[in-house]
């Protein structure tokens, strides 16, 4: 069954989000990510993007801070896709050139979920962000399988 709640607002994948990912698997990594981020490791958790302004939090980069989110909810739209500058967006073509580099494609996404393909897009998600010696979650912005150290350079296309 799918998770509706890792479909992101600008089209990422919330379930290969490293905050989603240290906050459901691992201390270990939920205190790296904290170090990183210079926070507490209990701030270090998320539900996905379609639960920040329901159950929000604060953090100075994410959640009810986030950037992207913050635009949407000045312009009263819910996805990117809605918004009239959309592609051209200069907030969303930085986040979305920077996924391209690492095998994800916003615009494509966002393209299904507006199509309404939700919830085979998201099960095409966690098929893809999964580590091909374990197969447990990975995600997009480290390139070592938190679980069991294999490189995922690959998977993703790098």
């Amino acid at each position: 069954m799918v998770n509706k709640n890792l479909v992101g607002r600008c089209g990422l994948y919330c379930g290969f989000c490293l905050i989603y990912r240290a906050g459901k698997d691992s201390e270990k990594l939920r205190r790296a990510v904290a170090r990183r981020s210079k926070c507490k490791p209990e701030d270090i958790r998320c539900e996905g993007c379609q639960t920040v302004l329901v159950d929000g939090w604060d953090n100075a980069r994410w959640g009810k801070n986030c950037k992207i989110i913050k635009c949407q909810e000045a312009k009263g739209v819910r996805f990117c896709y809605e918004c009239n500058v959309y592609p051209d967006c200069k907030r969303f073509r930085s986040i979305a050139d920077h996924s391209l580099k690492r095998g994800e494609d916003l615009v494509a996404n966002l393209a299904k979920i507006k199509a309404g393909k939700v919830e085979e897009w998201l099960e095409e998600e966690d098929k893809k962000w999964r580590c091909p010696k374990c197969g447990k979650p990975i995600s997009l912005y480290i390139n070592e399988c938190h679980w069991c150290g294999a490189d995922t350079r690959k998977a993703k296309g790098g």
